[in-house]
């Protein structure tokens, strides 16, 4: 398997949380600097890839800042829905511990999978997942061998505001997103095998970063 070298061929369309570009490339997502919120919060573009040893998935999330302190309740998150819908956190603030844990969705009132708000609840089954801060973002590492490649994936990129007790996370709060996956009524999502295809395929040197 090889490892992908990213492409970014800009499309621009505007949301209510946030602008945000969504290229035709299932790879990448590139969003629009919002200067009405925080830098570190502010989210510039999510890429997708295949790790060194070929064994995860990873998505790199980065923003236009960071912060070593500031709200507790602040987190970088990657939402994935795949059969089911997962989040996967990590807090904006540098100095602040994460607890590696996923979280799958709890049953809401008037569910819709595509809202971010609402509870999740932790899976402490789903392992060799990871997540790690880096200048201004933070990479999500899902392993391939969790991946069903009959099912659908799709993922999004959130800033968020969060509260964690015991196993349970509640999402109140939306400050950006870049989301990646269905955008129009009349468009399919991707299947897992399919993404995963695209971030293999080679790339000639003008579509390279």
């Amino acid at each position: 398997m090889n490892r992908a070298l990213i492409a970014v061929v800009l499309l621009m369309v505007m949301g209510s949380v946030s602008g945000m570009r969504i290229n035709p490339d299932p790879r990448v997502v590139v969003s629009f600097m919002d200067k009405s919120i925080a830098p570190e919060l502010d989210i510039l573009r999510v890429m997708a890839d295949i790790s060194p040893d070929n064994h995860h998935l990873v998505f790199q999330v980065k923003t236009r800042g960071e912060r070593i302190q500031g709200n507790d309740h602040d987190y970088l998150l990657l939402h994935i829905t795949h059969g089911k819908t997962y989040v996967l956190l990590l807090p904006i603030n540098k100095e602040k511990e994460n607890q590696m844990l996923v979280y799958e969705r709890l049953p809401q009132p008037d569910d819709d999978d595509l809202l971010i708000l609402g509870k999740f609840k932790g899976n402490s089954h789903l392992t060799n997942f990871n997540i790690t801060s880096i200048f201004r973002g933070g990479e999500f590492s899902v392993p391939l061998d969790w991946i069903d490649f009959n099912t659908n994936f799709s993922f999004d990129a959130y800033t968020v505001q969060a509260r964690i007790k015991g196993d349970t996370l509640k999402i109140s709060k939306v400050y950006d997103w870049a989301r990646k996956g269905k955008t129009h009524n009349n468009e399919k999502p991707l299947s897992a095998i399919t993404l995963l295809n695209k971030i293999c395929a080679p790339k000639s040197n003008n579509q390279r970063l």
